[in-house]
């Protein structure tokens, strides 16, 4: 189901795209948000080879740029990991696996946010209301979730934590399958998107790099 990237180092941005990466992650959110139309389909385009590094910062920790280079999304494991890594977390995939669940919670909370902020806005559908009830309760799921996978990266589960990350992201996708159904926009699409990635990423680090 997860598939390996082959981490090509040549490929190093240049400096106006460094300052392009901070400025995109010093925003109310952590990490970059995909485009709508991924979004909206949620088939998302994987870099492929050489593509991957091609617009990384030049000072990220090696260590931190092959473990993100062997997930589906590399972009979107660094941004969401570089802001919140300091010299006292080691560069392993156990500690950076835990940085991605904490921004899993972080964006769940977020989404949750924004699907009240619009569920108190007058709607031209009816139906909007009630896709993003649906989508409320999915992501409290995914809220409560977190503990249940700190506690399975704790004593070495690794089938918990496989099987509590594939539930997060049946629930993102039951809140998207939601609005499809009722053929309308999902106003939630791109944090919907993004979430997806991060607990891909999150499952690909637990299921290839962690020897549990």
């Amino acid at each position: 189901m997860f598939t390996r990237k082959t981490m090509d180092m040549k490929h190093l941005i240049p400096i106006f795209v460094i300052f392009f990466f901070f400025m995109s992650t010093t925003s109310a959110s952590v990490a970059l948000a995909p485009s709508s139309s991924d979004t909206q389909s949620f088939s998302f385009s994987k870099l492929e080879g050489d593509q991957t590094f091609s617009i990384l910062p030049t000072d990220v920790d090696p260590k931190l740029q092959k473990i993100c280079g062997e997930t589906d999304y590399p972009i979107e494991c660094l941004t969401t990991t570089v802001p919140f890594l300091d010299e006292n977390v080691a560069i392993i995939p156990v500690s950076i696996l835990k940085v991605e669940i904490d921004a899993i919670h972080n964006k769940t909370k977020e989404a949750i946010d924004k699907a009240y902020e619009f569920s108190m806005n007058p709607s031209t559908s009816r139906l909007l209301p009630l896709c993003l009830k649906t989508c409320i309760n999915n992501y409290n799921a995914i809220v409560e979730s977190k503990q249940r996978i700190v506690d399975a990266i704790s004593i070495g589960d690794a089938n918990e934590l496989s099987m509590e990350l594939s539930h997060n992201m049946e629930h993102v996708f039951a809140c998207e399958d939601e609005f499809k159904e009722a053929k309308i926009k999902s106003p939630i699409a791109e944090l919907n998107s993004l979430l997806v990635k991060i607990i891909t990423n999150s499952l690909t680090i637990c299921v290839d790099m962690i020897k549990f």
